[in-house]
This record gives structure tokens, sequence and C-alpha cells, in this order.
């Protein structure tokens, strides 16, 4: 035996396939009268007309605000073998464990109704049918595991255990409410399955009361996990599985003390067997009528167990037993009234898929694959809208470069301009001829003609050249007249004279405008490509 973990396998990944809403299926089965009800001369006032609809057959009082007559999925009438119950009713749900989809089953009634009966001879025809299908699949390996429970006074007992401590609920994530140490053991074979339920019928709490000599007095849950694979790929490394759980729930009976003569503890049981019951028809209403709004699933511990199978991933069956005689028919209608909202309520079925590590990658990669496709279409339409962008930036570029060439080119032909000038007022014309307007060294070698005996090579700056304190007293300075244009050189924007020529701060600039230029037609011909 083993405890049942909060959490799933390290190798294996869950998943699900989308499922959709259908409707709880809801049965109702009408008993006979028992010895008891015979020996009082109680009159049965219920009926089965047809296979799904059951009515009062006694006079109603005026002015009643119970119908007379109620329709569901199936009834049965009292002469019905459990079988046929079965086979008519749950068989579908039941076997849908073995594809991986989740069922629950459970009988709801008052006591002495026969919801223990039923459930008893449900609960085995499940099961067998189940190894039968098993024995007939040969080409699927199945794995079952065992578990049960009981809810009694409102605690949690592991029906395995021969401990009665009382067991927590967590919720987990993935798995919904988990019974905290619930032991779950793996089924051998049929015989073990057998053993298996008659330890738990025999840990089960029952009592005596007026109604019923072996009334449960708890709500009774067992649980089979069915897991499958195909044998093919066992080791493969590909292995998918199918996992589902299906629930056999007998819920001990609706009371009232008038009418069990309870006291004592018997009294202290249907207490909180009423209140359970009660907040299960609260949950069954409020989900009849929709998910909007709370749900009270957590008002107890049988509702929070049974949250999935009433409003999540499962499909579920509900028989409700009922008795026919007279003096049980307020409890009868008030089971009818239940099993009307039941049927109401819808559940979505998914089937259930554990993947492995390998088979898991593969699905991830190809999901990395598809979303990087995504990407990379994205990533090409706003390569698209950046490359207008980027185009638009370059020829903004080219546009201030060419007035930053033009504004250069003017600022050398001033500067030439002027030095013309001044060497004209000099005398020298044979040197004129010599400047070249693209040339820095014919620049120099006009100033190194006009160098006589001043110390040209002292001078920095064109200021220089024309202020006669900025060189060594002791040198001959030819003095230049000064003249209001002579200043036109020394604003902030003028740049000085040094070693290098104008002209190859402009050639450079004309290099980088041409370069950006070809940049910029060859970005246009990749985007009309």
């Amino acid at each position: 035996m083993s405890a049942a973990s909060s959490t799933g396998g390290d190798d294996l990944t869950s998943g699900e396939t989308t499922g959709q809403d259908e409707r709880i299926l809801v049965s109702v089965r009408l008993r006979p009268l028992n010895e008891r009800e015979i020996v009082r001369n109680d009159v049965s006032d219920w009926e089965c007309i047809n296979n799904s609809t059951i009515i009062f057959k006694s006079n109603m009082p005026e002015r009643s605000m119970f119908p007379t007559a109620y329709s569901f999925d199936r009834v049965f009438r009292s002469d019905c073998l459990t079988k046929q119950v079965y086979e008519e009713g749950v068989k579908e749900i039941a076997l849908l464990a073995v594809s991986g989809v989740n069922s629950t089953i459970f009988a709801y009634g008052q006591t002495s109704s026969g919801k223990t009966y039923t459930m008893r001879g449900i609960t085995e025809y499940s099961l067998a049918d189940i190894y039968e299908y098993m024995e007939q699949h040969k080409e699927r390996e199945f794995v079952l595991k065992f578990s049960a429970m009981e809810i009694y006074n409102e605690a949690v007992r592991d029906l395995l255990s021969t401990s009665s401590s009382p067991l927590r609920l967590l919720d987990d994530p993935e798995r919904g409410t988990v019974v905290e140490g619930l032991i779950e053991d793996t089924v051998v074979d049929w015989n073990h399955l057998q053993e298996l339920i008659s330890i738990c019928e025999a840990q089960r709490q029952i009592g005596e009361n007026t109604l019923n000599e072996t009334s449960s007095r708890s709500h009774q849950i067992l649980r089979l996990t069915v897991e499958s694979s195909a044998r093919g790929y066992l080791g493969a490394g590909n292995l998918t599985t199918l996992t589902s759980t299906v629930n056999f729930v007998d819920l001990a009976g609706s009371e009232r003390a008038s009418q069990t003569l309870a006291v004592g503890t018997r009294l202290k049981e249907g207490s909180h067997i009423n209140r359970s019951l009660l907040t299960l028809g609260t949950v069954i209403r409020k989900l009849s009528k929709g998910r909007n709004g709370h749900v009270p699933y957590r008002d107890s511990k049988l509702t929070r167990i049974l949250q999935n199978s009433l409003g999540g991933n499962a499909r579920t069956a509900i028989i409700c037993t009922l008795s026919p005689a007279r003096s049980h028919v307020e409890q009868s209608r008030n089971t009818l009234l239940f099993a009307s909202c039941a049927k109401e309520v819808t559940t979505n079925a998914q089937v259930n898929l554990v993947m492995s590590d390998k088979t898991l990658v593969k699905k991830l990669q190809k999901e990395v694959a598809r979303l990087e496709s995504e990407l990379e279409s994205a990533r090409s339409k706003s390569f698209a809208d950046d490359s207008t962008a980027l185009l638009r930036d370059k020829e903004l570029q080219i546009e201030k470069m060419h007035q930053e060439i033009k504004e250069l080119t003017w600022q050398r032909d001033q500067a030439a301009s002027h030095l013309q000038s001044v060497l004209k007022s000099f005398g020298i014309k044979d040197q004129i001829s010599r400047m070249d307007d693209h040339s820095a060294p014919g620049f120099s070698e006009m100033i190194n003609a006009f160098r006589l005996d001043a110390d040209l090579p002292g001078i920095k700056t064109f200021k220089d050249f024309i202020d006669p304190g900025a060189v060594s007293p002791n040198k001959k300075i030819i003095q230049i007249p000064e003249s209001p244009e002579d200043n036109f050189l020394l604003d902030g924007s003028t740049p000085k004279f040094s070693g290098s020529g104008w002209e190859d701060i402009g050639k450079r600039n004309s290099e980088d405008a041409k370069d950006i230029g070809e940049e910029v037609r060859g970005m246009k011909r990749e985007k009309r490509s």
C-alpha cells in the first residue's frame, strides 16, 4: 500500500483535450414496499407510468404547489433488477473511465430507500465491465489503483487503513481537492479488488434506527484510477498515457428525527448527515441555474471532494432511490425535487492525457517552431516599416552634409579671395597664378614665396599673420595694412589655419556623402526586391 501524494510523477506531464458541456444523467429507482411498511398497512402513492415519468397517483390536497408528475432520463419500476438499472442508467458513464474520462456515479435518497443496495450492485457490475474491457483490449496495458474513504460526522477517514485519524483536505492546482495521506493500492487482479471492497464495507460506519437496522451513518466514496497506454510504445520514449478516475458514491440517507426517533449519537450523526446533504442540495440548485455567482463547495467535506464531479471535468450519473410509501411522501417529494435540479446541471468532461518527457519535448518543439515562424513574419513586416524610416533618416543626413560642404566651400573661397587681394597689394602677382582652388600644397607654396625675411613658420593662424604682436619682436615682420575686411575670419565660426588645408575637410565630407548615398540606393533596391 502507498499513500497518495498531492502531486504527479516527476517524469510525466498531464494535459486535457477540450470537452463540451453535458448534463448530469439522472435516474429514479422506485423500490417496492418493505416488510415494515407492509406490516403498518402502508400504501404505495407513486407509480412509474413509462420509462421516463413517475407520478403521484393519490389525490393531492387542494391548492397544492407540488407537481404530480416528474420526468427524468430514466425511471425504473419497483420490479426492475439492479442489472437493468446499471445497463440503462449508468453503464455508459462508468465505462468512460477506460477512455481517459473521469466519471462519478452516486445514489441519493432518504434512509431505507435502497441506496446502498443499489450502489453495491452498480459498483460490482461497473468493475466487472471494466475488467472485461481490459481483457478484450490486449493492445493496451492497464494499471488500476484503488482507494476508499468515508465522511463521518464531517471527518474524512481512510477505509483501507486501521487508523481512525481524520485526514486533511488539500487544494492541488492541477488535481483539485486532494485527501492527504489517503492510501492508494495498485490492484493485482479481480480477486484482490473484491477483497479491497470487502475491507471497505467492514470498516464503514453503520447503525440501527427505527427505519433501518443497518443504516449507513456516513458517506462512502470508492475510487478507481485507470491508467492505460499502447503496448507497442512502452519504453519507446514517446509514451502517451490515458488516466482517469471513476467514483462510486453511496450517500448517507436524509432522515427526520421524528421518524427515526434518534437520540444521542444517532441524533448527532443525523444532524451532520442532513447538514452535508443540505449543502449538496444548495450546490446542485445553484449549478442548475448556471455557474454565475458563488457556489458553496467548501461548506462541507462532501461537496468539496465531489466538486469536480458536480461541475467540473467529469461525466456524472445520479440514481435517486425512492420509497413508494405514503408515510414517506414528503421525503420522496424532496428527493424528486433534488433530482429535478440535478438534471439541469452540466459538466465538462475531457480526455485526460499524460505524456512522457520525450513526447512533451516534441510537442513543445513544435510549439516553439510555430511561435518562431509567427515572430519572423512579424519581424519581416516590421523591417519593411523600419526601412522606410531608415531611408528617410539617411536622406536627411545626406542633405545636412551637402549643406556643410557648401558652407565650407564658401568659407574657403572667401579666404582665398581675401588672400589674393592681400598678395596683390604687395605686388606678388607672379605667385597668384600658382593658387589652386582645390590644392592645399599650392597655398603653402605661396606662403613660402611670400616669406621674405618674415618668421612665417611661427605663425599659427591667419590672425597671427595679420597681427604683428603675435610673433617674436626680434623678427622682421612685414606689416600688412589693416583693412575692415581683414577681420572676417576672426568670428567664432571661422576655422583656424593649422598645418592642414580646408580642401582636405571638404574632400572627406564629399566622400562621406557619397558613401551614404550608395548605402541609401542599396537599401531602396533591397526594399523594391
